[in-house]
């Protein structure tokens, strides 16, 4: 799966046309073959960006990340979604730790004093040790 990030309908139709640009050059059209390629594509970027009403997601998020898969029958997928984290910024670990009443509410107490959830303090906590 590929995904790419656009802040903007022109990023997005930049990105298309330098790529069907590139894919055309491979396929060797060239003139009016080339032109009519590229025509084709650009109505099909406006047309992805208007079905999965993007500009709606643009202007409440401030960017698009479009993600490309195929289906089962080799069909090339559009969806969108969150970004994914750099390597660096993820988390991998889990536990699961068992707390009495009076552990449990000296936590709860503690999220609630500093505004964090849960896994924040325990990590804030672990950050102290």
């Amino acid at each position: 799966m590929k995904e790419q990030t656009f802040t903007s309908f022109e990023q997005y139709e930049e990105f298309l046309k330098n790529k069907m640009i590139h894919k055309a050059k491979k396929k060797g059209l060239e003139g009016e073959d080339l032109a009519e390629y590229l025509k084709k594509h650009e109505k099909d970027a406006a047309r992805i960006w208007k079905e999965n009403d993007l500009q709606k997601w643009l202007e409440k998020d401030g960017y698009v990340t479009i993600a490309v898969w195929r289906d089962e029958t080799g069909q090339r997928k559009i969806g969108r979604g969150r970004p994914k984290k750099p390597e660096g910024q993820k988390l991998k670990h889990s536990i699961h730790v068992r707390l009495d009443e009076e552990m449990f509410k000296k936590l709860n107490h503690f999220c609630q004093e500093k505004k964090v959830d849960v896994s924040e303090a325990i990590r804030i906590l672990i950050h102290n040790l």
